[in-house]
């Protein structure tokens, strides 16, 4: 009896100790300017990124649920990304909640964050309270929460900060013998949210749907890319840098997934991009470093570090939903760093002209792409 009661006793003292800062994350860019207490009840971490739209709407609600409740809750926006990033797209999104970054991806990881935005509720002992899309937590829950969770915790115990160290040599995460390779992933059936681009070690990663991963390598738009629902897997793939693969993505795709393409022409509303007179920036515009992603998108404009005007065209077209095609054929994928306005059509048509290149709206035809397999 008296051992049993021992190891009672030992779990009561050590429960919190194993839980003792098991939130980790690699570098605090800021702290809360609106929550007034350092200790909390209840610590709510919203799962984001840079290049999500939806998260920034979230990020202005869980703003005003924070202004609700400044003490005994804290809200942490965590993203995967580098703090160079970060910090750049916060120069125009300003925020008074903490952010933080999660760069090795442990603590999206841990959790299983298959899709963005996404938000889960601890109390002080870490035990998830609540989870889902952060814009369904709503200020009365939070509320019973509080009333049912009377332990607190300081922030810096709640969350363990581990800064990231970039090692000089990283092994890559397969092993690659040719200048292609790629990994099917298991995620949410519903994520769906374009591609993410990384240079990294000499390789181009791309992650994504299938159609979406299509449309970036054919510089086309999602809707041009049809593919059955049970071939649109969520991949991640690799292209050598200055390689064949990486030269003609769309084949060294189509080979190894065994797909067959066929072309259709439709008709309907594009965007016509003209370049007789380009004027594209060096790549000394902006520096995001090494094992950065390539874009940096906002709710009026794109920033791009080291992209082709293919790749842009591309992007442009995603965040537009409509069909982009040249007017003439071009074929460059010299590298330039970008910063245009996409949300208005006049300020693009003006920001476009400053690198040369005339947009025009019309109604013709694009080619349709259709993958079956093999």
């Amino acid at each position: 009896m008296k051992i049993r009661k021992l190891v009672l006793c030992l779990l009561c003292v050590l429960t919190p100790m194993i839980f003792f800062g098991q939130i980790h994350i690699s570098k605090n860019i800021k702290k809360s300017s609106i929550a007034t207490t350092d200790e909390n009840a209840l610590y709510f971490v919203d799962f984001w990124a840079t290049w999500c739209g939806p998260c920034i709407h979230v990020s202005k609600y869980l703003e005003s649920l924070q202004q609700q409740f400044p003490k005994n809750f804290y809200i942490l926006s965590l993203t995967q990304e580098s703090a160079e990033v970060v910090n750049k797209f916060m120069v125009k999104h300003n925020t008074g909640l903490a952010v933080a970054t999660d760069y090795e991806g442990e603590t999206f990881a841990l959790n299983n964050i298959a899709s963005l935005p996404y938000g889960i509720l601890f109390n002080a002992d870490g035990q998830k309270l609540w989870e889902g899309h952060a814009a369904d937590l709503k200020a009365y829950k939070i509320g019973g929460f509080l009333a049912r969770n009377q332990k607190t915790i300081a922030v810096d115990d709640f969350f363990k900060l581990e800064e990231y160290k970039q090692e000089v040599a990283i092994e890559n995460p397969i092993k690659r013998r040719k200048d292609f390779d790629y990994l099917e992933m298991e995620v949410d059936h519903s994520l769906n949210s374009g591609i993410q681009a990384v240079n990294r070690n000499g390789y181009l990663e791309i992650e994504g749907r299938l159609q979406d991963i299509m449309a970036y390598a054919l510089h086309s738009n999602k809707a041009q890319i049809k593919i059955s629902k049970e071939d649109n897997k969520y991949y991640k793939m690799y292209f050598e840098e200055g390689s064949k693969a990486f030269e003609n993505k769309e084949n060294s795709i189509s080979r190894a997934l065994k797909l067959r393409r066929k072309e259709y022409e439709k008709e309907g509303d594009v965007l016509v991009l003209n370049i007789d007179d380009a004027k594209f920036w060096d790549t000394n515009q902006i520096d995001w470093g090494i094992n950065n992603p390539k874009y940096l998108i906002g709710d009026s404009d794109i920033q791009a570090d080291n992209a082709s005007v293919t790749d842009i065209a591309y992007q442009l077209s995603f965040l537009l939903e409509t069909p982009i095609i040249f007017d003439k054929k071009f074929k460059n994928e010299e590298l330039h760093d970008w910063q245009i306005h996409y949300k208005y059509f006049e300020f693009m048509s003006s920001n476009l002209g400053e690198y040369g290149i005339k947009v025009e709206k019309k109604v013709t035809t694009y080619l349709e792409y259709v993958y079956n397999k093999r």
